[in-house]
């Protein structure tokens, strides 16, 4: 049995205090039991004495009345148990005696506690010549009583005194080893991926010493997290961001534009926009580079924005007057909607910085959908371009041809309605695709959603960005939970991630709504849960992720960063949260074969997440080449489509 270290200390004192009490107790009865000893032989002895002085006429008369008197006089004062009188032939002239009766006083303190009144004598003379004895025996009823009374005023006060001391003692070793409870929260929390210091200053030496020692390293450790995520920043930005505008490059974006191209992702209606300033050579020539490098930053600002608006986006300048921008999840209703606000931005822009061309850019503008591969996109965005450069300036053409596609659009309110309706009405189908560990065995089932909608099956990509416009997201993902956590009780042993939307963690009552279905599964059954949440999300509410992974501490479902490395953010927030897995974004793992800036990158990532004891999932693998080179790096998981597609729930 364990124990903490503040009740052995105090069990062993209280041993201590309760042997020293007993061991007091007896040596202090005992002694007390001496003394009355002593006090009953001397009070007899005395007794005797007198009374022989006093009667020794009356024994040497033989006048027993008065001897009766003398007698019955020191008797009755009640501190006599027996007194006996004789004459020199030893013949008992008179005989006084009285029970012992003994009040007040338990037996059980009698019987470990006797006390010994012993006859005391003494001679009678007359003259010369001795003609009596008298022998008398004090009675001990009277000294119990004391020696009682004396061992319970003794008890009384040890219990009192030991009561103040056991008191300051616990107070004082609360406070001595107070260090060693900071201590253990220090290292709970470095094993949380935190490293704070303590700041308490021990008066033991001994317990300084450890503080100091144990501060010195969480600061070191401290150190090496933010050496290792500068690191990957540095890595990052060196191999795939543009260093004028801070976007990424296009060695980049078209890997990202190719992985969603492939991928299930392509499902998802999107716009691809490329814009291309016109002559940047000669802004260049005429107002100088830094001229130009300033327009190529406020040109990046207006696509910047776009992305605050659609998180999920891709954003790239790639070459010297060319930029790219994939918007992922908007409707085709607003694409005209965009081309109309950055050609305002254009206008804006070449009034600001006063260049004698208004001229300044083109924008074409293109509809992404599933049957198109990245060439056919990026030559319909060329075309676009091409179109806008033929009209007025500063124009944007968007080649609209969802025409030659058969996906039915809806308006907003539409929208609104077949959601609902859905939710209502359990029209959403789950599908699964499996993502397997090292030995290549099945461990996780990621959860993806598609909505039946009449005779129609139609992809996530669809259907969530509405949802997401419309604020319904949070409803979806409370569907799905409450469908997955419904199969869990139902007897399924297998684990599933479960993706979260910003409107869901946006939501103050989610943590509290999650919190009470996630209690009702037994522990074991709350592993099979993994909460999983896209990095661009988890940015931009950090503090609302935060708030959901404390009140979910208790519990042992799981949680899962999805997407890292789909932008430029900072590793650092992973000290703050305790989370288990990382899913690196899809074009990491994609065509990684002699890409050694991605392999350079993705080692550096795999570092820092095994330091601190976090999981690495690689997505998007198409290949078996990639599989291997992956599984080479020591990735904990893989998922992709070589491992396999998403099957429909037929539950």
């Amino acid at each position: 049995m364990q124990m903490t270290l503040y009740k052995q200390i105090i069990i062993i004192l209280g041993v201590i205090f309760i042997t020293l009490f007993i061991s007091t107790f007896f040596i202090s009865t005992d002694n007390i039991r001496d003394y009355q000893n002593d006090h009953l032989s001397s009070h007899a002895q005395d007794a005797a004495t007198s009374l022989g002085i006093a009667l020794s006429s009356e024994i040497n008369e033989g006048d027993i009345a008065s001897l009766e008197t003398y007698t019955n006089a020191m008797f009755d004062s009640g501190y006599y148990k027996q007194i006996i009188i004789k004459d020199i032939d030893n013949k008992i002239l008179f005989e006084k005696n009285r029970p012992l009766i003994i009040e007040n006083v338990p037996a059980w303190f009698i019987t470990l506690f006797p006390l010994n009144a012993p006859f005391q004598e003494a001679l009678v003379e007359k003259g010369w010549q001795t003609v009596g004895i008298i022998q008398v025996q004090s009675y001990p009823g009277l000294a119990y009583e004391k020696l009682w009374e004396n061992t319970i005023s003794t008890l009384q006060t040890y219990i009192i005194v030991m009561f103040i001391i056991s008191i300051i003692t616990a107070f004082s070793l609360k406070a001595l080893l107070n260090p060693l409870i900071a201590i253990r929260e220090q290292a709970g929390a470095i094993c949380n991926r935190q490293f704070p210091t303590i700041g308490i200053k021990p008066k033991t030496i001994e317990f300084l010493h450890v503080v100091n020692a144990l501060n010195k390293m969480s600061n070191k450790l401290k150190s090496i997290f933010s050496e290792q995520t500068k690191m990957i920043e540095d890595l990052q930005k060196q191999a795939f961001q543009d260093e004028v505008t801070g976007l990424s490059n296009r060695s980049i974006f078209i890997k990202q534009l190719k992985y969603f191209c492939q991928s299930e992702s392509n499902e998802t209606q999107g716009c691809l926009v490329i814009m291309q300033v016109n002559d940047l050579l000669l802004i260049n020539k005429q107002y100088g580079h830094l001229k130009g490098n300033e327009l190529l930053i406020s040109l990046a600002k207006p696509l910047k924005n776009v992305v605050e608006e659609y998180p999920d986006s891709l954003i790239a300048r790639l070459s010297g007057s060319e930029f790219a921008l994939l918007i992922r999840g908007i409707s085709p209703d607003l694409i005209d909607t965009i081309g109309k606000k950055l050609q305002d931005n254009l206008n804006q822009i070449a009034q600001t910085l006063e260049l004698e061309d208004k001229d300044i850019a083109h924008i074409g503008m293109v509809n992404t959908h599933s049957e198109q591969d990245m060439g056919s996109l990026l030559s319909e965005a060329d075309m676009a371009l091409r179109l806008a450069q033929q009209k007025n300036i500063n124009a944007y053409h968007w080649y609209d041809n969802a025409g030659n596609i058969q996906i039915q659009t809806h308006g907003a309110e539409q929208w609104n309605k077949i959601i609902i309706e859905a939710i209502e009405k359990d029209q959403f189908q789950l599908y699964y695709q499996k993502i397997i560990d090292a030995d290549n065995q099945s461990s996780f089932q990621e959860i993806l959603l598609r909505l039946n909608y009449k005779t129609k099956i139609i992809a996530a990509g669809i259907f969530i960005p509405m949802a997401e416009h419309l604020q319904l997201t949070r409803f979806i993902d409370r569907w799905v939970i409450s469908t997955i956590l419904t199969k869990i009780k139902a007897g399924s042993d297998c684990t599933y991630c479960i993706n979260l939307s910003k409107d869901t963690l946006q939501d103050p009552a989610f943590p509290t709504w999650l919190k009470e279905q996630i209690s009702q599964l037994s522990t074991k059954n709350q592993s099979q849960v993994v909460i999983e949440v896209a990095e661009y999300n988890i940015i931009r509410v950090l503090a609302e992720y935060k708030n959901l992974l404390m009140t979910m501490e208790q519990f042992a479902c799981q949680f899962s960063i999805d997407h890292l490395g789909s932008g430029f953010a900072s590793m650092a927030y992973l000290s703050d949260i305790k989370i288990d897995f990382i899913k690196v974004h899809g074009s990491y793992g994609s065509g990684i074969e002699d890409n050694n800036d991605i392999i350079n990158y993705m080692r550096q990532v795999i570092s820092t997440a095994h330091s601190l004891d976090i999981k690495i999932i690689a997505e998007g693998i198409e290949e078996e080449k990639d599989l291997a080179i992956l599984q080479a790096m020591k990735l904990d998981y893989y998922q992709g489509y070589f491992i396999g597609k998403p099957e429909p729930d037929e539950s």
